[in-house]
């Protein structure tokens, strides 16, 4: 997970315990990992969500990163696998992820999978229109 937060630019707050930091939202995410006898290989992490159109289930990827080392070698598609089985097992019927345009080849792997692309648009709120955002709930409560 470190070396994933290196590879999008990410910086990570020193006093993290990543090992803690798993375990405490375990209840909150799925996550699925991939191994050979001697180390982690890429992992994903992912959840159920309800409803979508028709009052569904569905899986929402957030995270599906391989390491280096282990690239081109499956791994991701054998996390992707692993992610529909558990969407299945828990009565979803679509699996939705992102990725950016310029991810070549995630984009690549994903068409592989028989994926389709949307045209929805991916929002991210953080900072202070984060907190300007939480204020104004605080404000109407």
């Amino acid at each position: 997970m470190i070396e994933m937060a290196g590879f999008y630019g990410a910086t990570i707050s020193s006093d993290l315990v990543v090992a803690e930091d798993v375990l405490r939202r375990a209840r909150q995410v799925d996550i699925i990992v991939a191994h050979d006898d001697v180390r982690l290989l890429g992992f994903a992490t992912f959840t159920s969500l309800y409803p979508v159109a028709g009052l569904l289930t569905f899986t929402y990827v957030q995270q599906v990163y391989v390491g280096h080392a282990a690239r081109r070698r499956g791994v991701a598609q054998k996390l992707m696998a692993g992610i529909a089985q558990a969407a299945k097992a828990a009565g979803s019927t679509r699996i939705e992820w992102s990725t950016s345009r310029e991810n070549v080849a995630a984009r690549s792997l994903y068409d592989g999978l028989g994926a389709n692309g949307s045209d929805k648009i991916y929002y991210v709120l953080e900072g202070s229109a984060l907190d300007q955002l939480a204020a104004r709930g605080q404000q109407d409560a």
